[in-house]
């Protein structure tokens, strides 16, 4: 479709391809702007009721706002082809930055993430369809998470669930694997294994392919983070663990309480590197000081200072002088 025109936007490059649809890089002729166009794989025609809920979902979508969510423009149709508008994102997924091992890094990459989140669902937009490749840093480094909104639109347009990869179903929370529909519980077991993938590069369930790896979402304990990082501090350990609790209610019960502890933890971390990090370029003083420097100073105490203590000294030096020849002369 490179080259292509619709609507006002030319279409420069395609950038990925899914199940959702395929994803084109374009340039907004009427705003003079580049987006990104993701066309929706339509199979079926609408009823009324369908384009109503998708003209809501969209309109939410579109009233998200955050600087770490790519932006959702708006729902277009152009003939048959339906189709999204979004922020375009110049940058690379997650994927190519992991594993990050300055805990640091990963903290604050964690808090941006959780932000996002907060956000959607405060406005009550749940993701649904957490993946790594669902951020992206880009060219200033910082994040973005895409796909907001696009769960709703999946259920209105009645995309048919095609066989997916371990590495997708590893994602999924054992509530949605069990065919329920996800809610924020499920966005947060989410983001438990995508903070075990981007710490870690693995999986903290194991399967070759999507049944298996459906089976040990359901049964099997994660794969203690500790046996790749253990370096990992406790805190975030224990943040990870409880968003991959199996039962909804044994997780954070919204991604409010998870940003909450994920705070706590960067702010202990970063008064523990106080202490034992000196600010560069800050020179060492010595171990030792000499009592008296003939520089002008001592240590601390100006010249002037120091002149009452030496006359003292010569006084006395004086007195010792005199006595001893008093003592002599007898």
């Amino acid at each position: 479709m490179a080259g292509k025109t619709i609507s006002h936007y030319e279409i420069l490059e395609k950038l990925s391809e899914g199940a959702t649809g395929a994803v084109y890089k374009a340039q907004d002729t009427k705003r003079d702007r580049i987006v990104a166009l993701k066309f929706l794989p339509i199979r079926h025609k609408l009823t009324d009721s369908d384009k109503l809920k998708l003209g809501q979902d969209a309109t939410n979508a579109a009233l998200l706002t955050h600087p770490y969510i790519c932006a959702f423009y708006s729902l277009k149709v152009e003939k048959s082809d339906y189709f999204i508008v979004m922020e375009f994102v110049d940058g690379e997924s997650l994927r190519h930055s992991i594993p990050i091992m300055n805990n640091q890094v990963a903290i604050n990459f964690a808090i941006a993430i959780c932000s996002a989140f907060q956000e959607a669902h405060g406005s009550g937009i749940v993701h649904g369809n957490v993946r790594c490749d669902s951020i992206m840093v880009n060219s200033k480094k910082r994040l973005k998470v895409l796909g907001f909104g696009l769960a709703n639109l999946k259920d209105v347009l009645k995309l048919a669930r095609t066989t997916g990869t371990a590495e997708d179903a590893a994602y999924m929370s054992p509530e949605q694997i069990q065919g329920a529909a996800g809610d924020r519980r499920s966005d947060v077991f989410s983001l438990g294994v995508l903070f075990y993938y981007m710490l870690s590069e693995q999986l903290p369930f194991r399967g070759e392919n999507e049944p298996d790896m459906f089976q040990s979402v359901q049964n099997d304990a994660p794969v203690p983070i500790r046996q790749y990082r253990p370096d990992l501090s406790p805190g975030f350990v224990s943040i990870i663990e409880r968003a991959l609790e199996k039962r909804p209610a044994d997780r954070y019960q919204s991604v409010d309480e998870m940003l909450a502890e994920l705070r706590h933890l960067k702010r202990a971390s970063f008064s523990i590197s106080k202490v034992f990090t000196r600010p560069s370029g800050e020179t060492r003083r010595p171990v030792t000081k000499p009592f008296i420097r003939f520089q002008g100073t001592t240590s601390g105490m100006p010249w002037k200072k120091m002149l009452p203590l030496l006359l003292g000294v010569l006084v006395l030096i004086l007195v010792a002088i005199i006595v001893m020849r008093a003592l002599v002369s007898q």
